[in-house]
């Protein structure tokens, strides 16, 4: 895994975002890498912008050390669980940017006692012009908390809020 290694379970339209904006402030296509249950979407992410791709998500979480959760809400508890064991095994950033989910419930459907920042970007971001609002779990370090902000600021500017509700 490489340094600052950054994982998207989720490869629509605003990982989609995210992605091209990291490339473009110098992120080696190499540290990003996404899991996609969708062949086609893997294959556009692949030849779109080099990035490692993966099937399923356990594949490309094994690679970060940041984990971007970028699917719908719905689905995000079984793909929670379904990393569970490696998330208490591997301790990463976790960050989400799925509507509605809290960080009590990811730090429920994840084990417990990892670091999350819950990110709220707004339709803007899809065309890297957007405002993130970013909320930090009490274990989110500084590097942490900087890396979040670098991943989010990708697509456009960043506020940090102090309260979750």
């Amino acid at each position: 895994m490489a340094a600052d290694s950054i994982t998207f379970i989720g490869g629509g339209n605003m990982a989609r975002s995210l992605i091209a904006g990291l490339i473009r402030q110098g992120v080696p296509a190499t540290h990003i890498h996404v899991a996609e249950p969708v062949a086609g979407l893997r294959e556009a992410l692949a030849a779109d912008f080099g990035v490692q791709t993966h099937d399923n998500a356990a594949d490309a979480a094994a690679q970060g050390d940041t984990w971007l959760l970028a699917v719908k809400p719905q689905v995000l508890r079984d793909v929670c669980q379904s990393l569970q064991v490696l998330a208490q095994a591997s301790k990463p950033l976790v960050i989400s940017i799925a509507a509605g989910i809290t960080s009590p419930q990811l730090q429920r459907w994840l084990g417990g006692s990892l670091p999350v920042v819950r990110a709220m970007p707004n339709t803007p971001a899809l065309l890297g012009s957007g405002v993130t609002g970013l909320y930090a779990t009490p274990s989110v370090d500084a590097q942490q908390h900087a890396q979040a902000e670098r991943v989010l600021a990708s697509a456009g500017r960043t506020v940090w809020i102090d309260d979750e509700a």
